[in-house]
């Protein structure tokens, strides 16, 4: 089994995945996939889609007894 000399060869390894990991999520969220349009892109239309008929509904006046 290997056991490191010293801690601070081990300092930072976290940090290198985690931005690795990081870089591929936004690559992935950037990337076109569809007319041009990103998943981003597609979320935010959903999200602003959902929002209008949400806003909408809440315009109506209630229905009586």
């Amino acid at each position: 089994m290997y056991k490191p000399s010293r801690k601070s060869n081990l300092r930072g390894q976290a940090s290198v995945e985690y931005l690795v990991v990081c870089s591929a999520l936004i690559a992935a969220l950037l990337t076109p996939i569809e007319d041009n349009n990103n998943v981003m892109e597609l979320c935010l239309d959903s999200l602003r889609d959902w929002y209008s008929a949400f806003a909408y509904s809440k315009s109506l006046p209630a229905l009586p007894n």
